[in-house]
């Protein structure tokens, strides 16, 4: 119990390091191509675990934060309900001009044990649960990681 307590401490502490700027920020193209690209990157990188940082961190870009800005990650593995916190300390426009629903539920969609996802930021704080994005989907959220095509489609009407 002590170790794995440790183990994330180690993970949580070495992700906070873990920052992407502007110019390393993905940006998420509009169009059907852009969409599938989009779509595909996040169905790759898709993990069973929220303990799997190099997954976590790659979804999180996926998933469209980084063109927020500059962000630390965060994660809360060693009990349920596991979490995901983003940091953003450079946003690249108002957080609260931001829509962060569609990340979130993405990110909740394809990480399979993630329980809430937690934006915080300059003038903003922003959490969304696996059980409100479900709610708000009207069909369970994890079906994203787990129906490529419910993933294409759910990004698709995020570029609309």
């Amino acid at each position: 119990m002590l170790r794995t307590a440790l183990v994330s401490l180690v993970i949580g502490v070495t992700l906070t390091g873990c920052t992407t700027s502007r110019a390393d920020a993905p940006s998420v193209p509009s169009g059907s191509v852009a969409s599938e690209d989009r779509a595909q990157a996040l169905w790759a990188d898709r993990t069973a675990y929220v303990g799997d940082n190099s997954k976590v961190i790659a979804l999180v870009g996926d998933a469209g934060f980084g063109p927020a800005g500059s962000y630390s990650l965060s994660l809360w593995t060693t009990r349920p309900p596991y979490a995901v916190t983003i940091t953003v300390t450079d946003p690249a426009k108002p957080l609260d001009a931001t829509d962060l629903t569609g990340p979130a539920t993405l990110l909740l969609g394809t990480v399979t044990n993630l329980d809430a996802v937690h934006v915080t930021g300059p003038g903003r704080t922003f959490t969304l649960t696996a059980r409100e994005a479900t709610a708000t989907l009207g069909h369970d959220v994890k079906t994203l990681g787990t129906d490529r095509a419910a993933l294409s489609d759910y990004v698709r009407s995020l570029d609309d």
